[in-house]
């Protein structure tokens, strides 16, 4: 069984086959849809800021040391 992949948009009950597969697609096929999400996005501006959270500890003068953080003791 051979596998054809394409995107397509439905139009009321009909799934137009791309012009390349057109010939190479048999009377007798079957069908997978897979749905892509109907759910839009939100929209930058509505998503929160990282300045809109309060900062639980103040890491202002702490210094990292990443030899001294994965030293095996």
């Amino acid at each position: 069984m051979a596998v054809i992949q394409f995107e397509s948009v439905v139009e009321g009950d009909i799934i137009r086959i791309p012009e390349q597969f057109i010939g190479k697609v048999s009377p007798r096929s079957r069908v997978v849809v897979t749905l892509v999400d109907l759910v839009k996005p939100k929209a930058q501006k509505e998503l929160p800021h990282i300045n809109e959270f309060p900062a639980i500890l103040d890491t202002r003068g702490w210094k990292f040391n990443r030899e001294d953080a994965n030293e095996r003791n």
